[in-house]
């Protein structure tokens, strides 16, 4: 039986390639009166993103698999508190998957509607991950602000002369600060593998996109560990090309949109962003009323 999710969605880890070149050179533009520096912008975004406690969101997702797009429209909502809390329905596809950190061994449970009951399964597991670029730990936007972390410490100077500020640009509806990357030096380097490496980690290695090295190498359905001494091609910078909207107004993405060596990677859009809303305890229960479970 195949069972397709459509995740689609996350943090996106296009951001890092934005932040270095902000925190090691200064640009100011003149923008509705207002000197203000993408630092700045940078710097509001990651604190709009650390005081969320919870967030309703919808996320228009395409993403390339296999040379083919695949489109998914989806609503999560999230609670930060201790224990994480997440609820995920794509109603076009009539799929639900609800988790709660540190239970049920960190397994989520899912309703597909080939099936004729819920069952658990590993959010990082073979089933849930394939045909997606990320899993279900990547919806909302707290996975930016890590990503963030990740680029300070380990790419300073890497994307300088590739970041372009564009200005403020409308993007479904909302104004927002533009900023686009792009890079003539987009290429691949051969890696051998290590013992206990996975797609994962490697990408996670060296900040690049998990996509891409499964892209790459044909390792669509490899969510194991590899075998030593493999070799990959991996990307030498995490994209080629991409644009990136900031609501001027809540300082959260509106749109990001990554580009490889074969054109449009993946596109997300977010819709319908609630920050901070009230969210009851009894919506992140397998037993709510308006749940299939």
């Amino acid at each position: 039986m195949k069972i397709r999710f459509f995740i689609q969605g996350g943090l996106i880890f296009v951001i890092s390639l934005f932040l270095t070149s902000f925190f090691n050179k200064t640009f100011t533009y003149k923008i509705s009166s207002e000197n203000i520096s993408a630092l700045q912008i940078l710097h509001q975004m990651i604190d709009s993103i650390e005081n969320i406690q919870t967030l309703k969101i919808k996320l228009i997702a395409l993403e390339r698999i296999q040379d083919k797009y695949l489109k998914a429209i989806s609503i999560t909502k999230i609670s930060y508190s201790k224990p994480k809390k997440l609820y995920f329905i794509n109603p076009e596809k009539k799929i639900e998957i609800l988790y709660i950190e540190d239970e049920n061994d960190n397994k989520a449970l899912v309703k597909h509607p080939s099936l004729p009951f819920s069952i658990y399964l590993d959010p990082n597991g073979s089933v849930m991950k394939k045909n997606q670029h990320y899993t279900i730990h990547e919806l909302g936007f707290q996975y930016i602000a890590r990503t963030i972390q990740v680029a300070l410490s380990k790419e300073k100077e890497k994307y300088l002369n590739y970041l372009h500020f564009l200005g403020i640009h409308e993007k479904n509806g909302k104004p927002c600060y533009t900023l686009m990357y792009e890079s003539s030096n987009f290429d691949f380097f051969t890696y051998t593998v290590v013992a206990r490496e996975t797609v994962v980690s490697i990408a996670r290695k060296f900040n690049i996109n998990e996509y891409i090295i499964r892209d790459k190498n044909n390792l669509y359905n490899h969510f194991g560990f590899l075998k030593k001494g493999t070799t990959l091609l991996l990307p030498k910078m995490y994209c080629k090309k991409a644009f990136i909207y900031i609501d001027k107004s809540t300082m959260l993405p509106v749109s990001i949109n990554l580009y490889d060596d074969k054109g449009l990677l993946e596109s997300y859009d977010y819709e319908n962003v609630q920050k901070n809303i009230p969210i009851k305890d009894e919506e992140f229960s397998k037993n709510y009323k308006e749940y299939n479970f």
